[in-house]
């Protein structure tokens, strides 16, 4: 019996080529996509798994009280992490991970180049599972001269020599030895490095790195097993208050690593949610696929009544002929899968570019294997079960005497599966242009400044004492408009913190402040305007030392009335408020508007010029002379800030990038049903037309007939997918503090686009059906 249903199943493949090729193309791009989607949820649900014991490893975080509420925050103090190992005995390991901050020469030999330092404590090899090439993991970080490569920077610096031993210099001022060469940390870990030096290093050159007052570091820590980890956090929860002063309103938890990736500790959205998201479009992709096969089969289900009803009057029994059936379904998906893991295997490259990762497919690995036979067993009994049930429950006897229809039944379900495949395609589509406006929106957004022709460079070592000469030789330039300094780049400022003081201030309400360290010509440069007072004095910036500038958010926060002359008090001193600016987007626009307070420069990091448009390249040229000559020792490096801001949307692009190529696959497979389903309807109503035309009807009215019924179909599921998608968005919306309202046009043009694609998609089979000459469908008569 197997081998002769493996017969039927084949001849009927071979008979209907087209409704065959159909079938296996929808499927097979479907379960590509899956394949495909699947492997980078896979991916993104291995980060940090590869380590020994991950399920003992925490981040160390902290939660602050500010604005009135608890936040989660993974910054701590520097002193934080010794303390936790010292008088917590569940901790067994504990370490820093710090960058550096900025990027740091490294000279070898004669050649420099800048490089991403992280610093860590000598259990960091003991927390962490990275693989030593060379090197001893337990004392490689032990000697405060220390540097650990990874093989790619290894290979980078020494190529062939054996790096062991070998002294690099950073800076041009400390010499550290290579004690140990680590394997480089795989894609899936949260803990990237390239160079690691030590803690005790960084504290060296920072000596307020020992202040409980400064919250830009991060920690690790491994518990022992069998640790209560709820117990422990509760007794966390008091540990500001035991061990570093009794009124904090600070406390400290542990958070795991192993949902690190995904769950996010700081204002940014967790990336659960992206992960979820792909997930269901794959399954949407794939269920759309078998919502094709279901339909195809059923319609194509008179053509082999008379053989179900031969078989159930010898004998055949309904359970075999469901049998018979799901088991061609799965041989179809069968031969489908080949073809979907060619496709997913040739179009991974691409796939790797638009969501930035280098996935690769294990051949080998069980794993892979195990979920490719998952998806196509899946599939086939989805996307066969309803056919097999159906064609085995037809009547033999009305079969055999030839009054057996296709029913109203199986008609209602395949308008059914196509109004479902369409409000799904319909859905993702509203939903991927609303999140294409939505980045656009948040890309062009007014931010209160101007980045535009504006080139940034890192300052560093003898800079820092020769800014103001170098910054007089570049304003004394006629391409040059005007030039700045200061703590950080203006829309990425994330030195926050709280603690001022001012007349009228709820004692109880603690506002997070943002305070970025400026000069006097730093508005030129960006182009920000004071809404009241004055900015800093250009002629003698020493005379406001004292002096600061807040903006509109903070002055409305501190009073309803003019804030210009008043005093706030920080600590011991005293500072008058000189002006106000206007508000402006200090931190990246995916969070809210924050207070500033802006001080004269404490903090040099950055120098800023502004040049006429159309010379970037000579301002460059400019800036590399100019530094060099004061700071020959150290390579420029230059940004354009208006390319370096368009990047912080890199993220949301690739998401919107992803979703059209979905939308594009759902809206392609669904026409791959509807063009099989305009097929079959063709078929079915050849004699119909061929009358029509004999009695007049036209070229138009006769497509009409055949665009109509289906026209009506997609129009009831767009309608559908309206509330769904405006529900969806307005819940995605909530993670913006800035968006665009709901665009309700979209749901016009999605229908519009999907209309068009139907007609199209149907318009050849209804063209060539009703271009046939009557005679030819009637003749027999």
């Amino acid at each position: 019996m197997i081998i002769n249903n493996l017969k039927i199943a084949y001849r009927n493949l071979i008979r209907n080529k087209g409704f065959s090729l159909i079938n296996i193309s929808g499927l097979a791009i479907g379960m590509a996509c899956t394949i495909l989607l699947l492997l980078w949820v896979n991916h993104e649900m291995s980060y940090n798994k590869f380590h020994k014991d991950p399920e003992q490893v925490f981040q160390v975080a902290n939660y602050q009280t500010w604005n009135g509420r608890k936040n989660a925050m993974p910054n701590l103090p520097g002193p934080l992490i010794d303390v936790l190992k010292e008088k917590y005995p569940e901790v067994e390991y504990a370490t820093h991970f710090n960058p550096w901050g900025e990027k740091l020469l490294l000279e070898y030999n004669g050649v420099r180049q800048y490089a991403n330092i992280q610093c860590a404590d000598p259990d960091f090899f003991q927390i962490f599972n990275f693989p030593l090439i060379q090197g001893n993991k337990e004392t490689c970080l032990n000697d405060i001269g220390s540097i650990v490569l990874t093989e790619k920077s290894a290979n980078k610096i020494f190529g062939k020599e054996n790096p062991i031993g070998k002294v690099v210099k950073i800076d041009n001022r400390q010499p550290l030895t290579v004690t140990a060469v680590v394997e480089n940390p795989p894609t899936n870990s949260t803990i990237q490095f390239e160079y690691l030096v030590t803690f005790e290093m960084m504290k060296r050159y920072n000596k307020w790195l020992d202040s409980w007052g400064s919250h830009n570091f991060f920690g690790y820590a491994k518990i022992a097993k069998g640790t209560d980890i709820s117990n422990l956090n509760e007794r966390l929860d008091q540990f500001y208050t035991e061990h570093v002063e009794e009124e904090s309103k600070k406390s400290v938890f542990v958070f795991p690593l192993l949902k690190r990736h995904l769950y996010s500790l700081e204002y940014k959205p967790s990336k659960i949610t992206k992960v979820r998201m792909y997930f269901l479009i794959a399954i949407f992709i794939l269920i759309i696929a078998c919502f094709n096969f279901m339909n195809l089969s059923t319609a194509r289900a008179a053509k082999r009544a008379k053989e179900i009803g031969m078989k159930k009057t010898i004998g055949a029994t309904y359970p075999q002929l469901i049998r018979q059936f799901l088991g061609e379904s799965l041989l179809i998906t069968l031969i489908a899968a080949n073809f979907a893991i060619i496709l997913a295997h040739f179009f991974l490259p691409q796939f790797n570019t638009l969501m930035s990762r280098q996935l690769e497919i294990n051949y080998a690995s069980g794993e892979f294997w195990l979920v490719i036979l998952l998806v196509t067993a899946f599939t086939g009994l989805i996307a066969g079960a309803y056919p097999a049930f159906y064609l085995s429950s037809f009547n033999p006897i009305m079969v055999l005497k030839g009054t057996h229809t296709g029913g109203k039944g199986s008609s209602k379900f395949r308008r059914t599966l196509t109004v479902l495949q369409f409000i799904l395609a319909s859905s993702l589509l509203i939903c991927t242009l609303t999140i294409v406006l939505q980045t656009k929106f948040l890309s062009n957004m007014d931010i209160g400044m101007n980045v535009n022709n504006v080139v940034m460079v890192n300052v560093n070592q003898e800079m820092h004492k020769k800014i103001e000469t170098i910054k007089s030789e570049l304003q004394s330039n006629a391409i040059v408009e005007s030039v700045s300094f200061g703590s950080h780049i203006p829309y990425q400022v994330f030195n926050n913190g709280w603690g001022w003081e001012w007349e009228g201030k709820d004692p109880n309400y603690t506002p997070l402040v943002t305070y970025p360290s400026v000069d006097a010509d730093f508005l030129d440069v960006f182009q920000i305007e004071m809404a009241e007072g004055r900015f800093f004095n250009k002629e003698n910036p020493a005379a406001d030392s004292m002096c600061v500038v807040v903006n509109e958010k903070f002055a409305k926060i501190m009073s309803d009335e003019s804030v210009v002359d008043n005093t706030m008090r920080s600590g011991d001193m005293d500072y008058r408020i000189i002006g106000v600016v206007k508000d402006y987007n200090c931190t990246p626009n995916n969070r809210k508007l924050q207070p500033v307070l802006m001080q004269m420069t404490q903090n040099i990091n950055c120098l800023f010029v502004r040049y006429t448009a159309g010379n970037s390249m000579k301002t460059v040229s400019k800036l590399e002379e100019v530094c060099s000559k004061y700071n020959p020792d150290f390579p420029v490096v230059h940004l354009f800030l208006n390319d370096h801001y368009s990047q912080l949307f890199d993220s949301e692009r690739m998401t919107i990038r992803t979703l059209l190529y979905a939308s594009l696959l759902a809206i392609i497979v669904s026409c791959l049903g509807l063009f099989g389903l305009a097929s079959f309807n063709a078929e079915e109503r050849t004699k119909e037309i061929g009358v029509r035309k004999v009695l007049g009807a036209s070229m138009g009215q006769l497509i009409m007939i055949f665009g109509k019924d289906f026209s009506k179909w997609i129009l009831i599921s767009t309608i559908i997918s309206w509330p769904i998608t405006y529900y969806a968005m307005e819940k995605w919306f909530e993670d913006y503090p800035y968006r665009i309202d709901f665009p309700f046009w979209l749901f016009g043009a999605v229908l519009f686009i999907l209309l068009v694609v139907s007609l199209i998609t149907i318009g050849y089979q209804s063209w060539k059906t009703a271009t046939k000459n009557p005679v030819i469908s009637l003749k027999y008569e």
